[in-house]
């Protein structure tokens, strides 16, 4: 929260004395992340390590809106909304947090099973 807000905003939003109350700030990234768990788990395994940059970026600009108490500026709740907005396409599958790559675990005792070459492929059926 520190890398992406300035201190004296968080100290001011969790009341803390000359210091940000880490307690609230902490609620706020675990109630986040409850979201994006919710959003994200539809595609995604959740609670894995590690943690795309995206899903950081999404569970920050979350817990500082809900840091606010009273009134929520405009750009703080646009931001919400967008967030929200990316949540939502990440378990559609329209943002992908893997760049689009699947990787396949390795599994110990798998087995491979070769095979004749095929009778009717492209190379073997080259002119009819």
């Amino acid at each position: 929260m520190l890398d992406r807000f300035e201190e004296r905003d968080l100290v001011q939003l969790t009341d803390g004395d000359d210091a940000v109350d880490a307690v609230r700030v902490t609620k706020a990234l675990t109630r986040a992340t409850v979201t994006i768990d919710g959003h994200v788990a539809a595609k995604y395994r959740t609670g894995g390590l590690p943690v795309p940059p995206l899903l950081t970026e999404l569970a920050c600009v979350i817990a500082y809106y809900h840091l606010h108490r009273d009134e929520t500026p405009k750009k703080v709740k646009d931001d919400y909304e967008e967030a929200l907005s990316d949540l939502v396409k990440i378990g559609k599958g329209v943002i992908k947090l893997d760049a689009g790559e699947e990787t396949i675990p390795a599994r110990d005792g798998a087995i491979l099973v070769e095979r004749p070459e095929r009778l009717f492929g492209r190379d073997s059926m080259a002119g009819f």
